[in-house]
């Protein structure tokens, strides 16, 4: 009797992933897990007119978890995001890229209504 073991296989690809600039000195990224397998997430950041090709990772975060705080971000200037699931095997391919432009310093995001 041979004993096969299954080898590990990639998780499933992040989708759905979005970028809000709040202010000038943060950007929250939130995204769509997609199936189990998947020990965390590693978000990557390219500073760079589209297409972006060189993006340096910026954090992880663990299962389960569809958001991101990156509060390394400078006003005035556009930065592209993607996230990859990763696990024993590898990281998956990457979600979607998405883009955004943070506003001056001093723009306030917006109060809410009391």
């Amino acid at each position: 009797m041979t004993n096969r073991s299954t080898p590990p296989v990639l998780p499933s690809a992040p989708v759905d992933l979005v970028a809000v600039a709040v202010g000038g000195c943060q950007v929250i990224l939130a995204w769509t897990e997609c199936g189990a397998g998947g020990l965390g997430i590693r978000i990557e950041r390219s500073i760079c007119q589209s297409p972006c090709k060189q993006f340096a990772g910026i954090g992880e975060v663990g299962p389960h978890v569809a958001a991101f705080r990156d509060g390394s971000v400078e006003p005035r200037t556009t930065y592209h995001y993607r996230v990859h699931a990763w696990n024993a095997a590898g990281d998956s391919s990457p979600s979607n890229v998405a883009g955004v432009t943070t506003p001056d310093a001093g723009t306030e995001p917006p109060a809410g209504k009391e």
